[in-house]
């Protein structure tokens, strides 16, 4: 069994993945820039200084899409809500003495209100997010930092997210890694053509099926 699991938050634990793409939408459009949500929803997962310049190339409104949405995603969190077996499966991993640890694009900000919803307190060893690496997923700072912080080698390490750009990092820093469909960007097989080694509906489906291993 792997002695340490990394587990990405929007879209994997939380159901936050379509507020996001409202709140880049609204934000994208008060800058002058109309995206069709469709295409903001392929690039959720991402950290935002990846994201925003897909749509956005003048640094200025691309600073200020990023702030908007901030701060209209944060008028949204009350929607937020743990997707189903997400609280269960960090309780499950803690008990069974895993390492559990969130890789994160999402804001401190947003993760306060995410670790009192999946009651974390005492199951949770660490988080890493965007902030803390110079470039986001899909690059592989952020689950080498994990690593780091962690002790663990990566094959000690199983990581789970929800979009192609976690299976992605995830894989460039060596953890093999499995996906839910609970994003909802990304088919399973554009998941195991990104490098997953199984995929599964939700997080009680991982569960069910004896995770990790």
């Amino acid at each position: 069994m792997a002695r340490a699991v990394v587990l990405d938050v929007d879209g994997t634990l939380m159901d936050t993945n379509y507020l996001h793409v409202e709140a880049w939408a609204r934000a994208f459009d008060r800058v002058g820039c109309r995206v069709p949500r469709a295409r903001v929803h392929r690039q959720i997962g991402k950290g935002s200084d990846r994201l925003v310049p897909e749509f956005i190339s003048d640094d200025g409104a691309a600073a200020e899409a990023d702030r908007l949405h901030g701060e209209i995603f944060m008028g949204m969190q009350e929607y937020a809500l743990p997707l189903p077996g997400a609280k269960e499966l960090i309780a499950s991993l803690s008990e069974r003495g895993c390492d559990v640890w969130f890789v994160t694009s999402a804001k401190p900000e947003e993760l306060e209100k995410y670790l009192e919803l999946l009651e974390t307190e005492g199951r949770l060893s660490g988080v890493v997010n965007s902030a803390d690496v110079e470039n986001s997923k899909p690059a592989p700072d952020i689950f080498e930092l994990a690593l780091e912080r962690a002790g663990f080698s990566p094959e000690e390490t199983v990581a789970v997210g929800d979009a192609i750009w976690d299976v992605q990092a995830a894989h460039a820093a060596g953890i093999r890694t499995v996906a839910v469909l609970t994003g909802g960007a990304f088919s399973a097989r554009e998941l195991e053509e990104a490098g997953a080694a199984g995929v599964y509906e939700d997080c009680e489906a991982l569960l069910r099926a004896g995770f990790p291993w």
